[in-house]
């Protein structure tokens, strides 16, 4: 979801260019913007343990530090005019996608290890075939183990690699999928690529990536290359609430950490526009974190899982609609629905 390109080297690079840039610390930001410490600690707690915090700091503030100062000035004068800190209005669906657009929120998610390099081949760090929803449950207890002990704040587990191993689509798409035929798949706001670029089978099968953040899909058209996927992913430039294909179009979805951040109004504008461009018997394969005793900052959703299905259930277009059809309570926040005729 994100629109700006991320920084490596000392400076934030436009077309080929190096800026020479002031430094502006990380301690620097927070007595400038009140409120921004309190942000940040807020934001990385719902990733790693409080006592790790300081590792944290260290890691931003380099990433901080490489951007041009014109730019940090900017981000920090734009937070205080829309009331970002110490938190943002989680009525107001613009500005969670101000802050998901900003170079100052990338940094700081960048220090957690969000995403991954640019170069990398994600395969040796993709999670195995999991034999069962039992097993899936078990992996995902020992990394949650790893990352209370540190792993992620010390930079030994970054994040991206944390989340490539807590997905399962032959477990959870796959078995779903209608048969024959080439495959049109759709993954909606897609970021870097998390679930489409480690799908366990490609045969006949083509996947449209859309996001609104071109920096995000020319990421993924890249890690794709290292994937050895060439043609078989194509990246869309598009707000998925409009998206531009026809109707019937597509025989399955993916849709990973997106319905959480989208408030009532838009989150069924949404599922409306997937089941006009889907066809009857498409599976959606979709995680969407449940209720939170403390909902991260930029959720503006926190349901249990029966509201949410209730929130897909009670859409319709078309003679179409929602259905969940796959749901087990070892993975709560994993979920597969179904397009179904409407009665």
């Amino acid at each position: 979801m994100l629109a700006f390109p991320r920084v490596a080297g000392g400076a934030l690079c436009g077309r080929g260019e190096r800026l020479e840039t002031m430094a502006i610390t990380l301690a620097q930001a927070f007595d400038e913007l009140p409120g921004l410490e309190s942000f940040c600690k807020d934001l990385w707690g719902n990733f790693v343990p409080l006592f790790a915090l300081k590792k944290l700091y260290a890691r931003a503030s380099v990433l901080l530090e490489a951007l041009p100062e014109a730019v940090v000035r900017h981000e920090l004068a734009e937070w205080q005019r829309l009331k970002l800190t110490p938190s943002p209005d989680p009525r107001n669906q613009d500005l969670v996608g101000v802050l998901w657009q900003s170079p100052l929120f990338i940094c700081f998610m960048d220090a957690i290890g969000f995403f991954p390099p640019d170069d990398v081949d994600l395969r040796p760090h993709m999670a195995p075939l999991y034999a069962s929803i039992q097993e899936m449950a078990q992996a995902r207890w020992d990394l949650a183990r790893r990352c209370e002990r540190g792993a992620v704040a010390r930079g030994t587990l970054p994040y991206w690699q944390v989340v490539l191993k807590m997905q399962a689509p032959h477990l959870y798409l796959e078995p779903f999928l209608p048969p024959g035929g080439e495959l049109q798949g759709c993954d909606l706001a897609c970021g870097w690529g998390r679930i489409c670029l480690t799908l366990s089978n490609y045969h006949h099968r083509r996947i449209h990536a859309c996001d609104l953040a071109e920096s995000s899909l020319v990421t993924l058209q890249k890690l794709a290359r290292h994937r050895e996927l060439p043609g078989t992913i194509e990246t869309h430039c598009v707000d998925i609430l409009q998206l531009p294909f026809q109707e019937n179009f597509f025989d399955f979805y993916l849709a990973f950490d997106i319905f959480e951040h989208l408030v009532d109004e838009v989150l069924s504008r949404c599922l409306r526009e997937m089941l006009r461009c889907g066809k009857v018997g498409a599976p959606l394969y979709t995680e969407t974190p449940l209720k939170c005793f403390c909902p991260p900052l930029t959720h503006l959703q926190n349901w249990t899982e029966n509201e949410l299905t209730l929130a897909f259930e009670r859409e319709r277009v078309n003679g179409k609609t929602w259905k969940r059809h796959f749901w087990d309570e070892q993975i709560p926040d994993h979920f597969t629905f179904m397009i179904v005729q409407a009665d």
